[in-house]
Formats: C-alpha cells, structure tokens, sequence
C-alpha cells in the first residue's frame, strides 16, 4: 500500500536564513557573502599530474590544461581548483611543497600558469589553486633553515622539541618508526629529527610534512616549544601566508582550496584561534583583493564558514554524513551504501572481492538512517549557516576511490548520482566522473597516494580522452604513465584482475560504450552529455542555485527513492532518483500551480498528479527532474 508524504513548502523559503549562531562564541560577520558567481558556480577540480600530458614524459601538464581548454569549457562549469602545482618532493602527490612562489617543472612555468589564467579568463571560467597551508616539504629552505638554529629568520617556522610530551607520543614515533615507508607514514604527530637544531619536530601529515607553526591556542608551560599564536614565529608565519595568496592573486588567480584547513593552530579544542586566523585572512583578503574565494577542507561549516571562508566541502571521508551515500565504512560500493543496486544492503566482501568476516560486517545501518543522517546534516548546515557561505557537494575527490567502483559501474548508476550531486547548492565535479572513470584497486601507490591501507591511487587514474594509446592521455610507452589508464568498461575490482580480464580480450562487458570523451560526446545517451545538460539546467535555473531552499523527502519506511526539492522561491523542482535494481513508487502531496513538467529523466520514471496526490513511479536506476 502506498503511502501519501506531504511536503510543507513556503514560498518565503527562497533565501536560507541563519536561524541561529554558526559556531560557540560571539563572532559578527564582517564580510558580504560571495562573490556573487558562485550563486550558479560548478566547480571543475583537476588532478594536474593525470589531466593531459602534452610532451610525452607520462605526467599530465599545464600546456596540456592549455590544450583541452575548450573541452573544460563544453561543460559549462565555471572555475576550476587545481590541486597543488608548486614545486614539490613529490613524497604525498604534489602536497609536499618545496617551494609556494614557483609551478613545479613537471608542470611547466610560472608563465604557463599566467597564460592558462588568462585564456581560462577568456572563456569566463575562473581559476582556484590548492594552497598547503598547514605543513611544508622536509625539503623546503624555510624548514631546512629552522633544522640548523634558534636564532635564523625562518627558526620558529616550525615546532622543534627536544624531549616528547608524553608516552603516548612515544608509543606513536615507535610505531611509525617501524614502516620501512615511515617517509609516508601519518601515525602520530612527532617525528625523530637528524638535524642539529632538535630531537624531533612536529608533523602535520606524513613525517615528510613538518607542520607551519601557527602557535598554540593554550600553550602548556611546561612545554617551552608551545608559542603562544601572537609569539613572533607564529606572527611570522601568518605574514607569509598572506605573501603567498598575494603573490598568486596578483597572476590574476581568482582563489584557494585551502588543505587541511582547521589543522592549523594547535591545542584549539573549540577552534576560536583557527577561526580567527581564517577572519584574518578573510578580511585581509576582501580588503585588498575582492571577489576572491577561499574555500576549505573542513567539512563542519558551522566553523568554517563563521571563519572567513566562501565555501566548505561536503566531504565523504570515513566519519563524515555523506559517506553512507557514497560507500561502506571501508570505501566498498557493492552495498552498505545508499546508493547501490541492492538498495543498501549490506556489503559482505571488501575492494578486493575477499570476503569480510561476519564480525566485520554492518548489518544494522540501514538506507533510511543512511538517507536521514546525510539529510540532517545538510538541512542544518543550510538553515543555519545559508547568510555566512556554501556548502559544496563533490562527484568525489583525489583522496578516495571514484563513484565508479565495484558494483556501481553501469552509466545509467552514474547518472543517477550525477542527478543527485548536480541538483545541490554547489556542485564540484571531479575531472573524469562526468565520463565515469573507473576506480581500481591494487594501483601501484604512486607519489603516497595509498598510505595505511588507503587506496588514493584509483581516483587518480589518467584522464581517458579517446581510444589512441593510453586513451589520450599521453604519447609516452604505457609502462612510462606514471599511474595505468583503464579505459574499459570492466567487472574487475582491482588492478590485477583488470589485467587478467583484458589479456582473456575482454570488454567492456557491463556497460555500453567506451569511457572516453570522445566516445562520448558522440553518444547522445552518454553520461558525459547528461552531465552537460545537468549542468546548463542549473546554470540557467535559478531554484538550482546555491541560494535557493533545499527540501527533502524522507519516510523511515520507504527511504527508497531519494526525493527532495530545490526552489527560488518563484520556481519549484522536484528530484527524484532511485539507484537501485527495484521499481519503486511514492504518491506525494507536493504543492504545484499547473501541470507538473518533466524536465530530464532517466530510466523508467514519471510524475502523475491524481485526486490522491502526485503518483511517482521509479522504475530500476532511474532519476526524474520535474518542475512543479
């Protein structure tokens, strides 16, 4: 029996208030929220090193951005956010940083960079880089400086120690110690030093990674390498932030994701220092050079956005809400996640298709509790925080496995999610998801892309452009790409058995097409141009825009299919998408002046109004847009 779910819209919802304070304390907007192109922004993040290699090395480049401008352009997206171009030892995928003023060579020049700024310009698409802010390279002159002395002008940069704080400390650098990789390891956050100045420094990622001293929110005095965050050092350091966006800005660079954005000030158990080190920033910033952005990896707007930035991401990390939509706790896509083909059941083998242990298996997580904590989290996050910033939604990122893994390999799956993230307030997508790249596991762990088990190295696989060699991507031998392509559709899970499957001349069995753009943009039907017409939907409707209300649906007792709506108040849409292999149907009682209009729909989909309400009825894998 169907069950009738009513949806109280007000017109008034167009515009998010803050309904009440983002963060503990007092703290006063300063700035105007903006810019304003971010209202109907979609970002475009591009992993350099695996986007397009233009002199045959087997590493992608900025020439190579250069010459798919135009493609990057297609998509209708707005800016694009580099992750990091700088000079690097190339220990943790470019987030090494040797040295912040100078594009690394493998990438180009400064000038390269300057000129992809201006032809991006051109074609009104904006350009963000990703600033390392916390920590630098081992090898950096400031930290190889700080090693020798006290009394040098870059010593108190970074937090030298001669005795650690306490035996957990030592239990972590006797553990890390034991990785022959311990270069590459993040256990703890002290490493054993070689140098003059002290025993140990403190890390901020990898052990290759001193932290930037920031100082310390409540320094211990009984601790002497805890400066408090107006001691000189600190002070310093905040100084040299500023000459880093400053240098870049004046190239014409339009802003910043920031990394490991909160991980900054140290002892800062209720963040007020980070906070007011990112106010800083912020004001600095819009004073003297306005209509920049400054987005952060934070994922808890109420502090993040209360702290400068325009935008925080809705990341998908193993604590956050999102997670469950995209994978299990152990980044499995095969199930234990809400969207999956057998509608979150649980997922019984890990990556590799070994199965898990019953003691490690969740079968108490179901796809309602995942679907309302992902619901929760937003609504609240854009009640409440809707007058400071925005709140981004991603394809995926450079840290996890794409949305193409396991048993989510299908296109008509991946236009499913694309519907879900593309209908948000401000989308990223991440290069390649809109052709569907797919995640393989057991990829060599190039430049620290796998660490503690954690498999970075499928989500950075090379972009695959068309069916020459190595898909495009390069001229190079394929053995001299520095991460394989994987052009094909395949049920392979991980990197060997994908070899195993293509020497038996195999493909793609599970799905039509090739994953390449130009297979692609050939193909009418393609998620490519689905992911285009999503795209020039929301850009052109403003009930898409990051400002409008966002509304879900939800019933504990039918969790299936997502349901929510977008409105500016003028205009109201209605998406639904259901990503699993059962028909499934909803009669809703959904305001509306006229005739409902289907928009864009994929799959078996449709929208009836009756006496009873309005009848949806989604057939297996399927999403539906319908203006209301």
């Amino acid at each position: 029996m169907k069950k009738t779910f009513a949806i109280i819209f007000a017109a008034a919802a167009a515009v998010i208030t803050a309904l009440a304070q983002p963060a503990p304390g007092s703290f006063e907007q300063t700035w105007k929220k903006g810019p304003e192109w971010l209202q109907n922004a979609v970002i475009y993040q591009i992993y350099p090193s695996s986007f397009k290699d233009s002199d045959g090395n087997g590493i992608g480049d900025i020439p190579g951005v250069i010459s798919k401008l135009d493609y990057i352009s297609s998509l209708g997206v707005t800016a694009i956010w580099f992750n990091p171009l700088f000079v690097s030892g190339w220990i943790d995928g470019g987030y090494d940083v040797i040295d912040f003023y100078r594009v690394d060579p493998r990438f180009g020049t400064n000038n390269d960079l300057v000129e992809l700024v201006r032809l991006a310009h051109e074609r009104g698409i904006k350009v963000m880089l990703d600033l390392v802010a916390g920590h630098t390279s081992d090898k950096h002159p400031w930290f190889l400086q700080s090693a020798e002395d006290t009394n040098l002008q870059y010593s108190d940069y970074f937090i030298w120690s001669d005795r650690l704080p306490d035996a957990k400390a030592e239990k972590d650098l006797e553990e890390m110690l034991k990785d022959p990789n311990y270069m590459q390891n993040r256990n703890g956050n002290w490493m054993k030093s070689e140098y003059p100045r002290a025993k140990y420094y403190y890390k901020n990622f990898y052990a290759c990674q001193p932290a930037l001293n920031y100082g310390y929110a409540n320094p211990d005095p009984d601790h002497p390498w805890e400066q408090g965050v107006d001691a000189p050092g600190p002070r310093a350091v905040r100084a040299e932030l500023k000459n880093i966006l400053a240098f870049w800005y004046s190239k014409g660079i339009d802003g910043f994701r920031v990394d490991m954005a909160r991980s900054l000030v140290k002892n800062d158990p209720d963040k007020r220092e980070i906070m007011n080190l990112w106010r800083e920033i912020r004001e600095w910033s819009d004073a003297n050079y306005p209509g920049r952005v400054l987005m952060a990896e934070w994922n808890d707007p109420k502090y993040c956005l209360a702290g400068g930035f325009n935008v925080d991401m809705n990341l998908n990390g193993q604590r956050a809400a999102a997670r469950r939509m995209y994978f299990d706790f152990k980044h499995q896509a095969d199930g234990g996640c809400y969207f999956s083909l057998n509608g979150g059941a649980p997922s019984v083998r890990d990556l590799y298709g070994n199965p898990w242990p019953e003691e490690e298996i969740d079968r108490k997580t179901t796809p309602a509790a995942m679907l309302k904590r992902f619901y929760d989290r937003v609504t609240d996050v854009f009640e409440n925080t809707g007058e400071w910033g925005y709140y981004a939604s991603i394809t995926g990122n450079h840290d996890h496995l794409r949305f193409n893994t396991g048993e989510r390999n299908d296109p008509s799956q991946l236009k499913a999610m694309m519907t879900w993230i593309m209908t948000m307030p401000l989308p990223i997508l991440y290069y390649g998801d809109e052709i569907g790249i797919r995640s393989l596991v057991g990829l060599p762990s190039v430049e620290g892309s796998n660490h503690n088990g954690k498999e970075r190295a499928g989500g950075r696989s090379p972009m695959q452009w068309d069916s020459s060699a190595n898909a495009g991507f390069s001229t190079c031998a394929p053995e001299n790409i520095y991460i394989p392509v994987c052009p094909e559709w395949t049920p392979a899970t991980s990197y060997s058995q994908y070899l195993e499957w293509k020497a038996a001349g195999c493909k793609h069995p599970t799905a039509s097409g090739e994953i390449t753009v130009a297979s692609q943009e050939a193909d009418p039907a393609s998620l490519l141009n689905w992911t285009k017409a999503l795209i020039a939907l929301r850009k052109s409707t403003p009930a898409f825009w990051a400002d409008s209300s966002f509304k879900p649906v939800f019933s504990e007792e039918n969790p299936y299919p997502m349901v929510y709506m977008r409105s500016d108040g003028t205009d109201t849409y209605l998406v639904a998408i259901n990503p699993t292999s059962a028909k499934k149907a909803l009669t809703l009682d959904v305001p509306s002046a006229g005739a409902p209009a289907v928009v864009m729909s994929n799959g078996k989909a449709s929208f009836k109004l009756s006496r009873r309400g309005a009848k949806l009825s989604m057939g297996p894998v399927s999403a539906l847009i319908v203006k209301l």
